[in-house]
């Protein structure tokens, strides 16, 4: 996707509420939310919805950065808490355990 996207301020994809399953735009960004600090956990780091219009993150150290997509929130995180790889073994484990 190009960056004319952020320019003129469409909707990005991953803010789409589910297809046809019913779900409204808010619980889908607050379940993002919930997932997405599920991945973040072990940096000592978590995401939240934030006025329904940006994703903020929060690390350990108290630093707060507002991001306006989940692909912005994952290029904050890896800056903030360091990379993180999503599909390490034991973070899939854990996170099936969670499910």
């Amino acid at each position: 996707m190009c960056g004319l996207c952020g320019v003129l301020q469409a909707e990005h994809w991953s803010d789409a509420a589910g297809a046809g399953d019913g779900t409204v735009p808010r619980q889908a960004r607050l379940r993002r939310a919930a997932l997405v600090s599920a991945v973040l956990a072990p940096r000592r780091a978590r995401a939240a919805d934030w006025e329904g219009a940006k994703l903020r993150l929060t690390t350990a150290t108290g630093r707060v950065e507002l991001a306006d997509t989940l692909a912005d929130l994952w290029h904050r995180a890896d800056r903030l808490v360091g990379p993180l790889d999503p599909l390490d073994p034991e973070l899939l484990d854990r996170l099936d355990g969670a499910a």
